[in-house]
C-alpha cells in the first residue's frame, strides 16, 4: 500500500453516511460526469462529510471497470479532497475474482495517491451473488477477498441483490479479524443486529430506510445509518440526529416519521422506473429537483447508468410527496454554484 495506509476510526464515525449518486454526461452510456457529481457533493457538504462511491445508489452493480476508475479519479480531484471527506468505496460485483480485482485496482491507486489513501477507510463487499450460496460459502467469499487485499473492510447485506443472506453468526465470526470494521444491513430485516451477538467493534449501520430514529441505539440495534436519502434531504437526517442528541426524544420520533412516510411514497413513485433500481432513481429525482429548484422543468432531465434519462412522470410524483422536504422554490444549488470547500457542516461535523 501507500505510505498513508487507509483505516478505520471508529471513534470519528459521526452516524450519517451517504451512497452517492452516480452522475452521468451524454458521451456514452455509463460516462461519469464528474464535474456534475463534484457540485453534487459540494452542495450536500454542509451536512455530510461520508460518503460512499459506487454504492448501490451510485450504480456500483452496474458500472463497468472505466467508470470505477473514473470514481477513483473523482476522489481524487483536488476539489474532492479539499471537501474533507471519509470515504468508502463499492466494491459490488458478483464473484470473489470479480471484487478482487475491484479491490487490487483500486489499491494500485491508492498506492499513487496518499492523499486519497488518507481520506479513504475502506471498500464496501456483499456476499456472492448465489441465492444457493451456505454461509461456509459466503465466509469464504470473505476470508478469500481479505486474503488477497489489504483494506478495511465493511460488510454489505443485500438479499435483493446477492439471492443470499448472511446469518448473525457469520458476521460475529467474521468480526474477530480487525479487517472487518463495519456492517451495514440494507435488507429491511435487521436479522443480523437484532440478535444482538458479539461483533466487537464493528460499527453497525442501517441502510435500509424509513424508521430512522429507532433503528438507533439505544433503542435500536444500530450506531448510525448509510442513507441513499442524504442525497437529498441530508439536513433532516442530520436534525433527527441533534434532536436526538439534545433530548428532544418525542422531535426525532416526530421528524423521523413525517420523513419515512415521505421517503416510502418517493420510492413507490420510482418503482417500475428502468435503467437503475428504485433507490437511485428516487434520489436522482430528489437531487434534480434540489439542483435546480422551480425551474428544474426547463432544464435536461439527468441520465441514468444505461444512458435513457430519467422519465418526467418519476420527478413529478416525487416533488408532489417530497415538497416539505425538498427546497423546490430556490434557485437550485447548480445556479447557485455549490462547489465551495469553504463552506462548512453543519453544527459539530
Amino acid at each position: 500500500m501507500s505510505d498513508v495506509t487507509p483505516v478505520y476510526d471508529r471513534e470519528a464515525d459521526d452516524g450519517l453516511w451517504v451512497p452517492i449518486l452516480t452522475h452521468y454526461g451524454d458521451m456514452r452510456p455509463g460516462a461519469v460526469d464528474i464535474e456534475r457529481t463534484i457540485a453534487h457533493l459540494g452542495a450536500i457538504r454542509p451536512s455530510v462529510r461520508q460518503i460512499m462511491l459506487a454504492g448501490s445508489t451510485g450504480d456500483g452493480w452496474d458500472i463497468d471497470a472505466a467508470g470505477f476508475d473514473a470514481l477513483i479519479d473523482l476522489a481524487a480531484r483536488k476539489e474532492v479532497l479539499d471537501l474533507d471527506l471519509a470515504i468508502l468505496f463499492g466494491a459490488l460485483c458478483p464473484t470473489t475474482e470479480e471484487v478482487v480485482a475491484r479491490l487490487r485496482r483500486l489499491e494500485e491507486r491508492l498506492r499513487v495517491e496518499p492523499a486519497l489513501a488518507e481520506q479513504c477507510r475502506g471498500v464496501v463487499v456483499c456476499p456472492p451473488v448465489d441465492p444457493a450460496a451456505t454461509q461456509e460459502a459466503i465466509k469464504a467469499h470473505y476470508d478469500a477477498v481479505m486474503a488477497q487485499s489489504t483494506l478495511p473492510i465493511a460488510v454489505y447485506q443485500l438479499p435483493q441483490v446477492t439471492g443470499c443472506t448472511l446469518a448473525p453468526q457469520t458476521l460475529a465470526d467474521l468480526s474477530r479479524s480487525p479487517r472487518v470494521t463495519m456492517f451495514k444491513d440494507s435488507s429491511g430485516a435487521d436479522a443480523v443486529a437484532d440478535s444482538r451477538l458479539d461483533f466487537g467493534t464493528v460499527w453497525m449501520v442501517r441502510g435500509a430506510e424509513g424508521g430512522y430514529d429507532e433503528a438507533l441505539k439505544p433503542v435500536g440495534p444500530y450506531d448510525g445509518w448509510l442513507l441513499s436519502t442524504g442525497n437529498a434531504v441530508a439536513p433532516h437526517l442530520r436534525e433527527i440526529l441533534h434532536l436526538r442528541e439534545t433530548g428532544d426524544a418525542a422531535g426525532a420520533r416526530e421528524l423521523s416519521g413525517r420523513l419515512s412516510t415521505a421517503i416510502a411514497a418517493a420510492f413507490e413513485a420510482a418503482q417500475g422506473e428502468p435503467g437503475a433500481n428504485a433507490f437511485s432513481n428516487a434520489n436522482r429525482a430528489m437531487d434534480h429537483i434540489q439542483a435546480h429548484g422551480s425551474a428544474w422543468r426547463d432544464q435536461p432531465l439527468p441520465r441514468k447508468v444505461d444512458g435513457n434519462v430519467l422519465s418526467l412522470a418519476v420527478v413529478e410524483k416525487v416533488e408532489r410527496v417530497m415538497a416539505p422536504f425538498l427546497d423546490g422554490s430556490a434557485s437550485g444549488y447548480m445556479k447557485a454554484g455549490a462547489v465551495s470547500v469553504s463552506r462548512k457542516p453543519e453544527r459539530n461535523l
